[in-house]
Formats: C-alpha cells, sequence, structure tokens
C-alpha cells in the first residue's frame, strides 16, 4: 500500500515517502513548527517560510522528504540546485493510486515478485515480500519477516541487519 504524503504552501510542494523513512529525527530536530510527528497532519507548511522548509528537508539523511516547485517560474534564487529537489513530472510515479486506469490494469496483468529489493543509496538494501533469511550454516533467520533492512556499511551492531550506524560513519555509498 502507498502511504507517500505531500503537502504545499503553494510555492513547493513537500513529500513525503514513509517507505523511505529511518526516523532519524532530522526534520523535527530542525523545524518542529514544521514538522511535528505528535500532530496530525505532522507537516505544517505554514509553520515556516519556504527557505526554512528547504532547508529542513535538505537535511533529511534519505530520500523520504523531497520537494518540487509548484512553480518553475517562481524558484527561489539559490534554491533551484537542491539534491533534494524532483521535478513535478517524476511526482505521479510516487502516487501510483492517482495513476490513470490503463496503467492500473497494465500492472494488475504483471506478476507479483515474491520479494522486492530496494538499493538506497547511502543506506541498506531493503527486502519486502515473502522471503527467508538463512545464516552461513542454513539456519533459519528471524523467520515470516515481511521486511527486513540489511546492512551495506559493515558497522551494524546487529548485522546483518542496519542499525542505522552508518550516519555516523558517514556512509554514502
Amino acid at each position: 500500500m502507498n502511504r507517500n504524503r505531500r503537502y504545499s504552501n503553494g510555492v513547493i510542494t513537500v513529500i513525503w515517502q514513509p517507505a523511505e523513512c529511518i526516523h532519524s529525527g532530522a526534520c523535527f530536530g530542525s523545524l518542529r513548527k514544521v514538522f511535528d510527528p505528535i500532530k496530525r497532519p505532522w507537516i505544517n507548511m505554514e509553520g515556516g517560510t519556504t527557505e526554512e522548509i528547504i532547508a529542513a528537508v535538505e537535511r533529511c539523511p534519505t530520500r523520504a522528504l523531497t520537494f518540487c516547485w509548484n512553480d518553475p517560474e517562481r524558484m527561489i534564487p539559490g534554491l533551484e540546485h537542491s539534491k533534494k529537489l524532483i521535478e513535478a513530472a517524476d511526482i505521479p510515479a510516487l502516487f501510483p493510486a492517482e495513476n490513470r486506469d490503463d496503467e492500473a490494469d497494465a500492472a494488475k496483468n504483471q506478476p507479483e515478485p515474491a520479494a522486492k529489493i530496494t538499493f538506497r543509496e547511502g543506506g541498506p538494501l531493503v527486502v519486502e515480500g515473502s522471503f527467508t533469511i538463512v545464516d552461513g550454516a542454513g539456519n533459519l533467520i528471524q523467520p515470516k519477516l515481511k521486511m527486513a533492512s540489511f546492512c551495506r556499511c559493515g558497522l551494524s551492531d546487529s548485522q546483518p541487519f542496519c542499525d542505522g550506524a552508518h550516519f555516523k560513519a558517514g556512509f554514502r555509498k
């Protein structure tokens, strides 16, 4: 199920992808008046200036928070090349439930993979779906998981799973 959300202040739209979020707290730690996980909705775009919101989005260590300009002609000078800026044309892919019916029908005709593996640049490999994990001796590890994040940096204290150690180490590959 797609739980992506978008929030707009008229100048920019912030897109939150909860599946990408590792709950580092960088967003609400830097701009609590906009990003407040206690409140619903948790993002209040009226709580800060566009510049403050973009700065907080840029502090997010993953692609959980990104933004796009609502009107590319009204970009704020100096902020047009943010690493968290996405093109408005890319937004429909983040909200597949809103796509046209023929696209949904085409997706229904595709066989569902047993597991999906997502490579997160600078982070773990995330496996979702139906899978088993076995150690080198063939012993089952963590049976019945539906999602797991696997360490790629080698620094996690809970190997083979990611514990977020890559952030402190500056792992970015």
